[in-house]
């Protein structure tokens, strides 16, 4: 176990901690290994496994190699942390998956060594504050949790195969009454050559708590609310050592490691963070979205502040924002006209995202308001980094526009309705249509111009133009080539004689289909949803 505590950077000075690990009731020996270096900002807790000993060198290996992966960028995190813009909080992130994976590789190269140590592995759960951020890298069924604002969420999400059962639907108690092995894990670190880490980031708050354990701790607390009414009022100290003492009352079966740290509320006012994430959680185009990945959708967004009738968007210039509102109004106008205000947890702006084109109006702020906005960029980003993120955001974006269209049809066939219902006036203001003469009543012409094409090796002022598949392109008088293709008039063709033409049938006319039947199509858009989500709202 380490506790590297020498030295401290701006984070460090605002969060308290504490860590405690203890073997349990059953087992021999302690596997869990954890970390606390306050000058890096980093917190890992690692459960190993192997059996023989293997277990508790791997959780040591893996959370000394993570941390010497971190130590030789230690500038780079200073750098950040003293708010150097060239470096994006998404490169720390990226920086902490990077330590996970040696970690993995370091392990990995361990067993090859020694034989007997052939595939041991370990959990690992790392998490770094740096600034207003926190990073989490993740394998294995450890975990993360945050308290804020009275409620606890889990950050991370367990690598096991109880819980892909549970994602997919299938954890029936059946099912449940059968595993054999139900602490079995999908992923660990070190076992195999490469790893997939979790990792991502969030936004801290003032007053935030987190807790890092291993499964010995969380497979004996039922829920997260329970987790946070057990340490509620509690010092980090006192905190940790009720959570080891429950875990141990309730059955002990494997080893407990905990590791509780606050952050300090006297820097500001998490109120502010609370209200955005609430706000992101009420909006479609963000349902389905776990909580650690709205956490990192927020990450995103920036905030800002728009005094009494300040623009936030002009009409007619390019978009490429969402904007929502957190606090205050916003006044809607087009053409000058005020058309809509909108009030706290309206949003505006969205198609931005997925379509580059002028505003439609323009948009002011009602007094002073709080906004945040999302950009195209960073939209993109995540699309691409996040893949199951990604996923959900656009099959929201799909649901939500169906939602639309549908309601445009059902509008438009509204309108039609009451249109029927107006006295049709149409005889009374256009006269009818007069029958066309018959064939023989056709004007005597002294001669039809003779015409470049002929049809059948007959003249005529009909073409039938080609198949699709066999596209032909027509010569223009001037030589030119030219790809329009004559439409089809008449199905006759006019013999062309110094005498009165003559019509002759060719045995292409055709009566036109009949007009569909309006009652049986239905144009409302349908969609369905991909496997594993519940489109119940839609």
């Amino acid at each position: 176990m380490r506790d590297n505590s020498d030295g401290t950077l701006a984070m460090a000075a605002t969060l308290r901690c504490h860590a405690r690990t203890d073997v349990g009731r059953v087992r021999e020996h302690n596997e869990d290994n954890f970390l606390i270096d306050r000058k890096l900002g980093l917190y890992v807790v690692c459960d190993g496994m192997g059996g023989h000993a293997s277990g508790e060198v791997a959780s040591a290996v893996a959370v000394g190699a993570l941390r010497e992966a971190l130590k030789k960028d230690e500038d780079f995190i200073t750098d950040f942390l003293n708010g150097d813009a060239s470096i994006r909080p998404e490169d720390v992130k990226n920086l902490v998956e990077a330590a996970a994976r040696a970690a993995n590789a370091a392990v990995f190269n361990e067993a090859l060594r020694d034989p007997a140590k052939r595939g041991m592995g370990t959990t690992l759960t790392a998490m770094v504050l740096a600034r207003d951020y926190g990073f989490i890298a993740h394998v294995g069924d450890s975990r993360c949790y945050m308290v804020r604002g009275g409620e606890v969420k889990m950050l991370t999400e367990d690598h096991s195969v109880i819980n892909e059962l549970r994602r997919r639907g299938k954890l029936t108690p059946q099912i449940l009454a059968k595993l054999t092995n139900k602490n079995a894990v999908t992923r660990a670190v070190g076992v195999f050559e490469t790893v997939e880490v979790d990792s991502f980031m969030f936004l801290t708050a003032p007053g935030d708590r987190y807790v890092l354990c291993s499964d010995g701790l969380h497979g004996y607390v039922d829920t997260e609310l329970e987790l946070g009414q057990l340490i509620e009022g509690l010092g980090e100290e006192t905190a940790t050592q009720r959570l080891i003492d429950v875990a141990n009352e309730r059955g002990g079966k494997d080893n407990i490691t905990a590791i509780v740290l606050s952050l300090s509320d006297d820097n500001g006012d998490p109120n502010d963070l609370v209200l955005a994430y609430e706000t992101l959680a009420s909006m479609p185009f963000f349902r389905h979205l776990e909580p650690r990945e709205l956490l990192r959708v927020q990450a995103m967004a920036r905030p800002r502040v728009f005094e009494d009738n300040a623009p936030i968007v002009n009409e007619g210039d390019e978009g490429d924002s969402i904007f929502v509102v957190l606090r205050g109004n916003a006044k809607v106008s087009k053409g000058g006209l005020e058309i809509a205000t909108l009030e706290a947890g309206h949003f505006f702006g969205e198609m931005s995202l997925v379509e580059r084109r002028p505003r439609s109006a323009a948009v002011r702020s009602d007094g002073s308001s709080q906004l945040l906005e999302i950009t195209r960029v960073e939209f993109f980003r995540i699309l691409r980094e996040e893949k199951d993120i990604g996923v959900k955001l656009l099959w929201n974006f799909v649901t939500e526009l169906s939602k639309r269209l549908r309601a445009t049809s059902q509008n438009l066939a509204a309108a039609k309705e009451q249109i029927g219902i107006v006295e049709d006036l149409t005889d009374a203001l256009f006269l009818e249509d007069e029958p066309l003469p018959p064939p023989s009543a056709i004007p005597r012409s002294a001669r039809v111009p003779r015409l470049d094409h002929d049809t059948n090796n007959e003249l005529s002022d009909t073409l039938v133009p080609p198949a699709p598949s066999e596209p032909k392109l027509l010569e223009a008088e001037d030589g030119l080539e030219s790809s329009a293709l004559r439409t089809v008039r008449r199905v006759v063709t006019i013999s062309v004689s110094a005498e009165e033409p003559e019509l002759v049938d060719d045995g292409r006319t055709t009566e036109p289909p009949p007009p569909p039947d309006e009652s049986e199509f239905d144009d409302r858009p349908t969609v369905v949803p991909p496997p594993g989500l519940d489109d119940s709202e839609s």
